[in-house]
């Protein structure tokens, strides 16, 4: 593995990925503002120029209009960039769908672009809406529109993309739906309505001689050839390249379990799958963020290249033996033998591409170990249906208030109940949360004594472990071949020491031992009456600050 580190997170990308990324952010932040601004429309030409005068403080300022033409020409170069450098244009239909709306935009918005800005800074014309307007209605409205709406697709789509593996996204998904529905039908509306009012009061005015518009004009078709020489370039290289690979000695990639395949060296594996139609899962579209192609090296992995500082990172993120490579950063050069670890086909439909935790992901979370104390000598002589009776009593009422609190309940281990907090809403809260499911649990576990007065010996006592940090959450168990329902579980360190809290309130005799970690990342005081203990827990260098609490009494205030 390559020694070289990076300063950004696993998962976030190339550098190169990054600046196209940061530079479409910009774009959208400009296009935001804009629509935002034609949605005033609705109200006033009046609300119009305002919210065009606090929008030219932003990007008519010399940092603001600097910022907006390098974040246009900065992303529009990189993406012709990276087209150029694909193998094969078999791709998702997302990423189609993308670089077609990308080839499309220019056509209409370089026009747009002379027409305001270019006859601003050319002629010294002033661009207000009452110009724009004049010259866009009727005649190119249609056109017009067709630029917003092709925009903003283009934007969300890669948005969408972009977020749909962030922890939040989900939750917000339905609502942001709803705004990017709504953003582009009130800019419309509010630039027509605008127009029409316009014409209406008689009032357009053209700021802009005949002369100078057939300037604008000229310009505007040189650019339109330029660019789109440009682009003609870019697919002659990619043809070029198709037809100098078969000139070129096959190299055999043999897919365990599947098929063998001759290609060219040069493409990489991922793109290698595309061209043959071999299934190969790539949720990010091989930008080296997901991990999903990460594919198992059978045979030939002497003559492969390192890892970049890229893959290098998102291996060692997930724990990736020495031959384990991502088939998006990989480009084999000799005969190889390959098994994609995760698998494609049935998988690749449905529901299951879109839930964000069949891939695994890794968040911030409370983890709650519940366990009653003893329960094997209380059950002691009673018959098994007296067992399941009470067991099913108690879990019921431990589950009915771990998910009235908001939790989530992992999974039931006899008398045991792992729950999770904050999965669907943020860290603070989940810990929050979680204090309060320990509060009605004394209460819930004081009415299961009294309901099962009758056929206990002595009252049933619970005790409670509770930790939180950065956990995996993922379906385990499902492959996406047989079909087997699989619920969320959390993995990693922070369940492993929430389990060993749990013990550490049975030693101590306590309700609940908690971190201290915790505690203060969620801004909550250690009572007095807490007993403080430094716990060893296995795999840590240094003791572990856990605060335990003797009755719910005694419990932090959430």
């Amino acid at each position: 593995m390559s020694g070289k580190t990076n300063r950004h997170p696993p998962g976030a990308g190339s550098l190169e990925q990054r600046i196209r990324l940061s530079a479409g952010l910009v774009l959208f932040s400009f296009v935001l503002l804009h629509f935002l601004n034609h949605s005033l429309g609705n109200i006033s030409l009046a609300a119009l120029d305002w919210g065009q005068d606090l929008r030219y403080r932003i990007w008519h300022s010399t940092i603001g209009g600097w910022l907006l033409y390098a974040a246009l020409f900065t992303h529009a170069g990189l993406a012709l960039w990276k087209t150029m450098r694909r193998r094969t244009l078999r791709m998702p239909l997302w990423e189609a769908t993308q670089i077609l709306l990308g080839l499309v935009i220019p056509y209409i918005l370089i026009k747009h672009i002379y027409a305001t800005r270019g006859a601003e800074v050319a002629f010294g014309s002033y661009i207000d809406y009452r110009h724009e307007l004049t010259v866009l209605w009727p005649d190119s409205a249609l056109l017009q529109s067709t630029l917003l709406v092709l925009v903003w697709l283009h934007g969300c789509v890669g948005l969408h993309y972009w977020l749909r593996m962030k922890g939040w996204y989900a939750k917000a998904k339905p609502t942001l739906f709803l705004i990017a529905v709504i953003i582009p039908l009130l800019a419309l509306t509010g630039w027509i309505s605008a127009a029409r009012r316009l014409v209406l009061e008689n009032a357009t005015k053209n700021n802009v001689t005949a002369a100078q518009k057939a300037d604008l004009l000229q310009w505007t078709e040189w650019t339109q050839y330029g660019f789109y020489a440009l682009v003609a370039l870019v697919f002659l290289v990619i043809a070029g390249r198709k037809l100098s690979g078969y000139a070129r000695e096959r190299i055999s990639i043999r897919y365990l379990d599947s098929r063998t395949v001759k290609t060219a060296p040069g493409p990489t594996l991922l793109e290698i799958s595309r061209m043959k139609g071999i299934p190969h899962m790539s949720i990010c579209g091989g930008r080296a963020r997901c991990s999903t192609c990460r594919t198992l090296i059978l045979s030939g992995r002497a003559d492969l290249q390192q890892p970049n500082a890229t893959e290098a990172q998102v291996l060692k993120r997930i724990g990736a033996s020495a031959n384990v490579r991502l088939a998006c950063q990989l480009r084999p050069s000799t005969d190889m033998v390959v098994r994609p670890l995760f698998a494609a086909g049935r998988a690749l439909n449905g529901e299951g591409l879109h839930d964000r935790y069949r891939w695994g992901v890794e968040q911030k979370i409370a983890v709650m170990f519940i366990d009653l104390r003893g329960f094997t000598s209380l059950s002691e002589g009673k018959l098994p249906f007296d067992v399941v009776f009470i067991l099913n009593r108690y879990v019921d009422g431990v589950v009915r208030i771990i998910r009235k609190n908001g939790g989530m309940v992992d999974k039931i281990m006899g008398d045991g109940v792992m729950a999770l907090f904050g999965v669907e809403t943020n860290f603070d809260k989940g810990i929050q949360s979680a204090i309060a499911t320990l509060n009605d649990l004394s209460t819930e576990l004081a009415q299961v004594n009294e309901d099962l007065a009758s056929h206990l010996p002595a009252p049933l006592r619970v005790a409670v472990g509770l930790h939180g940090g950065t956990a995996i959450l993922g379906r385990i168990g499902l492959d996406g071949k047989n079909g087997v329902a699989s619920g969320l579980t959390a993995l990693g360190d922070v369940v492993n020491v929430a389990a060993r809290l749990e013990g550490v309130a049975k030693e101590v005799n306590a309700l609940a031992a908690i971190s201290r970690e915790i505690l203060h990342a969620a801004g909550l005081d250690v009572p007095p009456s807490a007993e403080i203990r430094s716990v060893d827990i296995r795999g840590r260098v240094a003791p572990l600050e856990v605060a335990c609490f003797a009755t719910s009494g005694d419990l932090p205030s959430p």
